[in-house]
């Protein structure tokens, strides 16, 4: 797996990155390409350190990774396969559909909690 392959980002990373382009005002992979290339690193260098990254896995199901993408071509090759993998053309649309993947994920996450607690009490 490389730096740019989409399944090594947990939602929360990619709703993370979705808002930081949202943000810049990169609507799509054309605005991306043309974007400052100071500006894009500064955008990684955020995404990277933002802290989101630092929280607590255990009591936030967090499956995150390090980040590890530094350069702003790689940033434009998982971009466009973030857009690819998600069936979506845009910024917007990708953290719609990523938002609505995590809702799934945390919804799963309290639906198991619940399952644990009611055994626990039937004990």
């Amino acid at each position: 797996m490389t730096v740019t392959d989409p399944s090594i980002y947990s939602s929360r990373q990619i709703l993370l990155l979705a808002q930081l382009l949202h943000s810049s005002n990169i609507s799509s992979l054309a605005k991306l390409k043309k974007t400052n290339e100071n500006k894009l690193q500064a955008l990684i260098h955020e995404w990277k350190l933002h802290k989101i990254n630092g929280l607590n896995g255990a009591t936030l199901n967090n499956t995150d990774s390090t980040i590890k993408l530094n350069t702003n071509n790689q940033l434009i090759e998982l971009y466009g396969k973030l857009l690819e993998k998600y069936e979506v053309s845009g910024t917007e649309e990708l953290a719609d559909t990523v938002y609505f993947r995590r809702i799934e994920e945390l919804e799963d996450v309290i639906d198991k909690d619940k399952q644990l607690f009611t055994r626990i009490l039937q004990e």
